[in-house]
C-alpha cells in the first residue's frame, strides 16, 4: 500500500515569519475597508476593529508596524491581528498572511468607519479575473498540494500556480487547465472556476482504453498511489459530473472505461448514466471502497 503522507500543516521557516511581519497593518486593515479616521503623533487611529466602541480608540504605528487596542487590550503585530480579528490559529494566520498582497490594498483616505462585515476569504460569486499563470508554487501553494499527498514531481507536471483577481483583491490557487483554457480551481478553503467548466483530457496515443475521474486531485492521486508520472491509457477528468456530456463521444469510442468516481450520490448517478449507455464501463471506486475518493484514501493511507 501506498507510504502514509500525513495532511501537513503548513511550516513557515522564522526568516518567512519575520518577514510576513512587516506587512504594513494599515494596508491589511484597508483591505477589509478598515479606514483610519485620522493621523495623531505618527500613529493612526481608528474605530477598533476588535470591538463595537463608539469612540476611536485603536492605534496603529506605521513605522513599527504595531497596534494597540485600549478598547480591547490587545496589542501586538500584525499576525496577532489576523488571529483576533479573523479568529484563526497562528499558522493559519500566516497562510492567510502569505496569500495577502498590500499592492491590492487601495490608498486609504480618513474619516472612515469599519466595514460591517469582513470580505470573504475566498471568492464564490464574483467574476474571477486572471492575474498570472506563469508563475511558480510559493510556499501557500506547495504546502497545500502536499497536504493533499500529492507529490510535487506530479503536480508540476499537470498544475499550475494561478493568481487571479476578485474585485480588489487578489488570490492565490493551483488550478488545472481544462480543454477549453479554462481552470479549475482549487485551494486550501476554496473551490471553483477561472472562466468555464470544462473536462480535461490527457491523450495517450493508440489507447482504446479510458481512466474517467471526477476531480483532478483524484487523478493525481491515482498517479501517487501507482507511482507513475503519467497515465498508460487515455484519463478523462471531469472537474464536475455535470460535464459528464462534454466527454460522451470520446466514452462512446471506447473499449473500456475505468470508472475512478466519488462515492457518494453524484458518484454513483453518473455511473449508473453510463452504464444506461451500454458502455464498456468498470468500476474502479472499490480501490477506495471506504473512502468518499481516491485523495481521502491516500491522506489517509498507512504502510
Amino acid at each position: 500500500m501506498l507510504n502514509s503522507q500525513k495532511e501537513n500543516t503548513m511550516y513557515f521557516s522564522k526568516e518567512q515569519i519575520s518577514s510576513l511581519k512587516q506587512t504594513p497593518i494599515a494596508s491589511y486593515l484597508d483591505s477589509l475597508g478598515i479606514q483610519p479616521v485620522k493621523e495623531a503623533n505618527g500613529q493612526l487611529l481608528y474605530h477598533s476593529p476588535l470591538t463595537n466602541e463608539n469612540s476611536p480608540s485603536f492605534y496603529v504605528h506605521p513605522a513599527k508596524n504595531v497596534f494597540n487596542c485600549f478598547s480591547s487590550g490587545e496589542k501586538g503585530d500584525v499576525i496577532r491581528l489576523i488571529t483576533l480579528l479573523e479568529k484563526l490559529a497562528f499558522n493559519t494566520a500566516l497562510e492567510r498572511l502569505s496569500s495577502f498582497d498590500p499592492a491590492c490594498s487601495k490608498s486609504f483616505t480618513f474619516g472612515g468607519r469599519n466595514a460591517p462585515n469582513l470580505p470573504p476569504m475566498t471568492p464564490k460569486s464574483s467574476k474571477l479575473i486572471l492575474v498570472d499563470d506563469k508563475g511558480m508554487f510559493g510556499p501557500m501553494l506547495t504546502n497545500y498540494i502536499i497536504s493533499r499527498a500529492i507529490p510535487m514531481v506530479i503536480a508540476n507536471q499537470y498544475l499550475q500556480a494561478i493568481r487571479y483577481q476578485n474585485g480588489r483583491y487578489e488570490y492565490q490557487a493551483v488550478g488545472l487547465r481544462s480543454d477549453k483554457g479554462s481552470y479549475a480551481l482549487r485551494a486550501k478553503r476554496f473551490k471553483g472556476w477561472l472562466g468555464q467548466s470544462a473536462i480535461r483530457t490527457i491523450t495517450i496515443a493508440g489507447s482504446s482504453e479510458i481512466n474517467l475521474f471526477e476531480g483532478f486531485f483524484d487523478f493525481l492521486s491515482a498517479l501517487t498511489y501507482y507511482k507513475r508520472l503519467k497515465p498508460t491509457c487515455t484519463t478523462v477528468v471531469l472537474n464536475s459530473t455535470s460535464n459528464l456530456t462534454q466527454a460522451l463521444s470520446m466514452l462512446k469510442s471506447a473499449k473500456s472505461i475505468n470508472c475512478y468516481l466519488d462515492n457518494d450520490a453524484a458518484g454513483h448517478s453518473t455511473l449508473n448514466k453510463l452504464i444506461k449507455l451500454e458502455l464498456p464501463v468498470t468500476d474502479r471506486s472499490t480501490v477506495y471502497r471506504e473512502y468518499k475518493d481516491f485523495n481521502e484514501m491516500i491522506r489517509n493511507s498507512t504502510v
